[in-house]
């Protein structure tokens, strides 16, 4: 039996969309009421039939105030079939966060199966779209390559066989049982480039990687920012099979556990100091410096005269907050106008074409005119500070001053936030996605996959992809092409529960136990991290609060646009929250402390990061096989040893997968928001998500702590 949760409950919260009219938030408290004594998903069912109504009408008028009834409704359907729970009192509707303590009779696994079937509800759903069901179709569907019949199911190990080779190699094995599996086991690591076909299928690595991308339990959404996608695979078995999945994608922004981590943080300096771990000249001169680099990385020359940019005083700064508050004003009128210049969005433009003439008028649009003086703001009121403590003939008494005076603490915030931007932007990636596929999941397959992530293969990939690339927020500030390191150090990820153990618990090959590895890989737990999430918020809900953006607004005014702001997806659902008049994230907050992982990619990368010590000597990250060689003797060869473990992946078939995916599409077909004539939603009753039948792959119980971008 697993152990109890020790979660700390947040307890129910008041829903109450004050945009609503009285009447509107009483249909919402009376459905409530009906749905009282039925499963999770029968009230969802019920709110999808009420959003569906509000909306079905043709009719204009009211429009505005029936999409605020119909995004309200389909808040509530996505939280029901999350599992919340949702109550009444006299007046409201109450709302409280499914629990992850386990029920009465459940161990903590049976608590993150009971979440995880309300997660995969959209998912199932999004399986059943027309588009996806045909992509899978044709995956699965036999073709002649090179003189044999292939699909995807050419790439899945076959488990009985499997078993039966490591029951045989074990058994045959004199001196290092080991060494015989890596013989049956050598992952190698493999970028699925756009166009890069497999060898032995004919089918291109994008789409197999999308294929297994869809056996998670979570929606597969695309990420903004870099992203970059990897195929584990067996080079010892025939035709490669794929062992497990990955993607790096770019780092979260704001992730207070791993800024700790790495020193990025204003305590650490102090106690570093006072450790005597450095040296206060080189802080001093550190720290100043980042503040004068980003400086010059800004393009100024329409903004301040040179003098300003040298020996900043408060004027300097009144100037900038009013060039950028008529940027701001200038911006809203563009985006009214809808005749921006087809430069101010470049996703589809390649980068590598334009000039440094071309950055120049990007970055003399009204959006990034006002970052560039935004930005200048507080960098030119940190230089100011820290000169007046005369950082430039006495470092070390200036940054002592400076630490204890809050002026100062917050010029050293400004400045280690300059260096956090430039590391974090090209020498950090999130683990956004990670695991094993059938059958090697039931070889912990995971810890491989998240081992392999940190090997030197995938880190020479990374830097191939992105070595040359142009930076584009940074090339529009600069008005000129810039490109950063793309040296990767750090990989860091958040698991999707706060419980219970994951691929990422106690993940460590040391040098010391393994002396062939060049360098340490181990995934060390940071401090568990709060915040919020959208992984709650389905596609349906999002598309209703554009359409009601737009019928407020006149427009759209959330976009994709590069520089605009950070994830459109959840900026999209603040709006719609607002919208509605719920002006906090208060349905956004995790009910659960999410636990943080960290990797550094080779011994003191993290001191590299933050640049207080001299640079490492030794920065070679262990290869592939190294690992490999490590994880078989540490993790893989006392599992297989264990009872039942070689029969139980003996019974895995080739087409279990297949088999599973059409399971869930049935699924999302009856789950799915299909409009009947008189707009209802023709859906079945069934019962409770809490009383569902197991429906979940084995892959996703085996590699549970799966994530999207966004859930961070």
């Amino acid at each position: 039996m697993g152990s109890k949760s020790n979660i700390k409950k947040t307890g129910p919260q008041e829903f109450f969309p004050s945009a609503l009219s009285g009447a509107d938030r009483d249909r919402i408290r009376q459905i409530v009421v009906e749905t009282a004594n039925s499963g999770n998903e029968v009230r969802a069912s019920s709110f999808r039939a009420a959003s569906e109504t509000a909306v079905a009408v043709e009719a204009d008028e009211d429009r505005t105030e029936r999409l605020r009834f119909a995004v309200a409704c389909s808040i509530l359907a996505d939280l029901s079939e999350q599992g919340w729970k949702l109550e009444t009192n006299d007046h409201h509707v109450l709302v409280e966060a499914a629990s992850f303590d386990p029920m009465d009779g459940e161990t903590i696994d049976h608590a993150k199966r009971r979440i995880r079937m309300g997660l995969q509800m959209a998912s199932n759903r999004q399986l059943a779209q027309d588009s996806v069901r045909e992509f899978l179709r044709n995956m699965e569907r036999e073709r002649e390559f090179k003189g044999r019949q292939v699909s995807i199911t050419t790439l899945i190990d076959d488990g009985k066989e499997l078993s039966r080779e490591i029951s045989e190699a074990l058994q045959n094995a004199i001196d290092s049982p080991a060494e015989a599996l890596g013989r049956i086991i050598r992952p190698v690591v493999q970028e699925c480039a756009s166009d890069e076909r497999c060898k032995y299928t004919g089918l291109r690595l994008q789409d197999v990687w999308r294929y297994f991308r869809y056996t998670w339990s979570l929606e597969y959404n695309p990420l903004p920012g870099r992203t970059q996608r990897f195929l584990i695979r067996n080079a010892a078995r025939k035709s490669r099979p794929v062992i497990g999945i990955a993607m790096l994608a770019s780092p979260t922004a704001n992730l207070a556990s791993r800024d700790n981590w790495i020193g990025w943080q204003i305590d650490q300096v102090c106690h570093s100091l006072m450790e005597g771990s450095v040296e206060p000249r080189l802080v001093a001169r550190r720290l100043y410096n980042s503040l004068k680099e980003a400086v010059a990385e800004i393009r100024s020359d329409d903004l301040l005269a040179l003098d300003d940019l040298e020996n900043p005083s408060f004027e300097t700064v009144l100037k900038l907050e009013r060039i950028a508050a008529q940027a701001a004003a200038q911006r809203r009128i563009d985006l009214e106008g809808e005749q921006q210049s087809h430069l101010v969005d470049i996703r589809n433009v390649d980068k590598e074409s334009l000039t440094d003439e071309g950055w120049f008028e990007l970055s003399n649009t009204a959006l990034f005119k006002k970052k560039r003086a935004e930005q200048l703001v507080p960098l030119l009121r940190a230089i100011e500070t820290l000169q007046g403590y005369g950082i430039r003939r006495e470092p070390v008494t200036a940054i002592y001053r400076a630490l204890v005076e809050k002026p100062g603490q917050e010029a050293i915030r400004v400045a280690l936030n300059e260096i956090k931007k430039r590391r974090l932007a090209t020498e950090v990636a999130d683990l956004a996605v990670c695991g094993a596929v059938a059958p090697y999941n039931a070889l912990l397959g995971g810890k491989l996959v998240a081992l392999a992530m940190s090997s030197r293969e995938a880190r020479n990939l990374y830097k191939k992809r992105y070595g040359d690339q142009v930076s584009e927020i940074a090339s529009q500030i600069a008005g000129k092409a810039v490109v950063r390191s793309s040296d990767l150090k750090l990989i860091t990820t958040t698991s999707l529960y706060g419980v219970g153990g994951n691929q990422y618990s106690g993940l460590a090959l040391r040098q010391s136990k393994f002396p062939e590895l060049a360098s340490d890989v181990i995934w060390k737990k940071l401090r568990s991290g709060s915040g919020v999430s959208i992984t709650h918020v389905s596609d349906l809900t999002v598309d209703l609060m554009r359409q009601l953006g737009i019928a407020v607004y006149g427009r759209r005014r959330i976009n994709s646009v590069f520089g605009e702001g950070s994830s459109p997806r959840m900026r999209q659902v603040r709006e719609g929250l607002n919208l509605i008049g719920i002006n906090d994230d208060s349905l956004l907050k995790q009910s659960h402390g999410r636990k943080v992982y960290g990797c550094e990619l080779f011994n003191g990368a993290r001191d590299e990061m933050l640049g207080f010590s001299r640079r490492t000597r030794n920065r070679t990250s262990s290869s592939i096989r190294q690992i490999s060689i490590g994880w078989i003797e540490r993790y893989l060869t006392p599992w297989v040893r264990r009872e039942g473990k070689l029969e139980a992946l003996a019974k895995r078939s080739k087409d279990e997968i297949e088999i599973d995916l059409k399971g869930r599409i049935a699924e999302g077909d009856r789950t799915s928001f299909q409009p009947s004539k008189n707009g209802a939603s023709a859906r079945s009753s069934t019962a409770s998500i809490s009383a569902a039948s197991n429906g979940l792959t084995s892959s996703e119980l085996d590699s549970a702590d799966l994530i999207d971008s966004s859930t961070t």
